[in-house]
């Protein structure tokens, strides 16, 4: 067997004449990125010898390019297949709470445990779970993110394995930071754009503000994300954000209208109409953050809220921002008014100027199918139910999704996560075959 590559470009064969055959077989061995367009060309040329001494004759040559597959991303409205999650000493009752949704949502779950994370617990930081894919098979693999605070054994020990692949960026100079986890790395589902069909979804990346000198992914990643060519990047503004991910502002959902799906913004404007439709019917003193388990205890009510000016002018600055999302997803994506629904949400600004929750941002849910783990957000309690969830129903069960809020605060909020940052979903791969799509 003569194996082709670097270092040996070229093996001749003798013709073995008449109608027989010789087969050839072509692995690859790494993605398309920066330095690697994905294109494979082989040539191939029959001989013909005419005399001893003297160079063969050409009678036939021909060439076949390669297309090496690509990594491809998974959205979340695809079938969820496993669920990951680190046991900390902390999580045990978010734990449990897990194994009750995995399994009514019909998939595994997987719990890794303390001595391969070494105190790292955001698993959706780390890694990004997608596949692979030929015309005989497909297989999951692992991207391994550039940050490296303590999980980088993750890929390696517990899912790495045979077809199950694994691919790692490490910038050898650029310095990495927070949007270099893979919270600020989504795709959308399947979606049209002025007549052009992206079928696998585009890739959303969080960066900074356009000409501005704020934080990017580095660009090591950045380019690896752009060489698969099969959905197409779009960067979105993430960097208003204290830890800046995407996941923070954007996720999507399943339906089973015609759309297929929905998009979720966080929307300081709806939390603020919803309060002060309650403060109109009365319930102005109705208290948030009950049970919350934070280290802020200070009571806070709907009229406390809606009469804080900083506050006020800090969710302006903050809608200002999404909005700006809003309109390059609604653009970039082929989406109307009607494909987005903003859920209620407030940020606070921290010395430095970035944006952080409230109170749990809901946006930052697990979408397993039509059930969602939703992070529950101790909003005011009227009537004795909390104003937000029972809004975030109104909003979301009439699309026949099924709504659970988890308690998150301790385990994550409180560390400026969610529950999705502290877990990931292994996902079904796209029916349709990427081999189909036109760049």
């Amino acid at each position: 067997m003569q194996v082709l590559g670097r270092r040996k470009l070229f093996h001749a064969v003798p013709y073995p004449g008449g109608a027989a055959e010789l087969h050839f077989f072509v692995e690859g061995l790494r993605f398309p990125d920066e330095t690697f367009c994905g294109l494979v060309s082989i040539h191939v040329s029959l001989l013909e010898p005419l005399a001893e001494g003297i160079p063969h004759s050409p009678i036939f040559t021909d060439t076949v390019v390669f297309r090496v597959a690509p990594w491809i991303m998974t959205p979340n409205t695809l079938a969820p297949v496993n669920l990951l999650v680190f046991s900390m000493k902390d999580n045990y009752l978010f734990t449990k709470e897990i194994q009750s949704l995995v399994a009514k949502a019909g998939c595994k779950l997987k719990v890794c445990f303390g001595y391969i994370n070494r105190g790292d617990r955001w698993m959706q930081d780390e890694i990004e779970l997608g596949y692979t894919q030929a015309p005989q098979k497909s297989f999951p693999v692992v991207l391994d993110s550039p940050r490296e605070r303590g999980m980088e054994q993750l890929p390696v020990k517990e899912l790495l394995g045979p077809d199950f692949g694994y691919v790692h960026k490490e910038p050898l100079f650029e310095a990495t930071a927070s949007l270099d986890s893979f919270g600020n790395v989504e795709v959308s589902p399947p979606v049209s754009v002025a007549g052009k069909e992206y079928p696998l979804g585009r890739i959303l990346i969080g960066s900074s503000f356009p000409a501005s000198a704020g934080r990017r992914m580095t660009r090591l990643v950045r380019d690896f994300l752009y060489a698969q060519c099969v959905q197409a990047p779009v960067e979105l503004y993430s960097d208003w954000l204290a830890v800046g991910n995407v996941n923070e502002f954007v996720n999507f959902v399943p339906t089973s209208d015609k759309k297929r799906f929905r998009m979720l913004l966080a929307s300081p404007a709806a939390c603020y109409r919803l309060f002060r439709e309650k403060q109109k019917e009365g319930q102005g003193e109705a208290t948030m953050f009950k049970g919350y388990s934070g280290t802020d205890t200070k009571r806070m009510t709907i009229n406390k809220v809606l009469s804080n000016d900083v506050l006020a002018q800090q969710n302006q600055y903050v809608q200002r921002c999404i909005d700006w999302n809003r309109d390059i997803l609604k653009k970039e994506l082929g989406l109307l008014e009607e494909d987005i629904i903003d859920l209620p949400a407030l940020f606070k600004l921290d010395k430095q100027g970035k944006a952080v929750p409230y109170f749990p941002n809901t946006v930052t849910m697990i979408v397993l199918g039509r059930d969602l783990g939703i992070p529950k957000p101790f909003g005011p309690v009227a009537g004795g139910e909390c104003c937000l969830e029972r809004r975030i129903r109104a909003l979301l069960e009439p699309l026949g999704l099924c709504c659970r809020f988890l308690e998150d605060v301790s385990s994550y909020h409180g560390s400026l996560g969610e529950v999705r940052c502290g877990t990931n979903v292994q996902r079904r791969p796209f029916a349709f075959q990427w081999w189909h799509f036109r760049p």
